[in-house]
């Protein structure tokens, strides 16, 4: 196995290969990236805000059944004693 380091700056989540490397052979990437951003603890990464959906989907969805009536008939229950 060779290795080949180049720097590259990603796009649209991409990398350009350099030409030295050939169509179609089977590669093993390790991407190394620069910080950034100050590392966040796990607590602080926690705490972030949750995302919330589009507000288009507002009355998109319709229960059609009751929640709290049990799933099966009270006679049901005698059959597997």
């Amino acid at each position: 196995m060779r290795a080949i380091e180049f720097e590259a700056v990603a796009k649209q989540h991409m990398l350009r290969l350099p030409e030295q490397v050939p169509d179609g052979v089977k590669l093993r990437v390790l991407l190394l990236m620069e910080d950034t951003e100050p590392q966040r603890s796990a607590s602080e990464a926690a705490i972030q805000p949750r995302r919330k959906p589009s507000p288009r989907l507002a009355g998109s969805v319709t229960m059609r059944d009751n929640l709290l009536a049990p799933a099966v008939p009270d006679q049901d229950w005698e059959a597997l004693q």
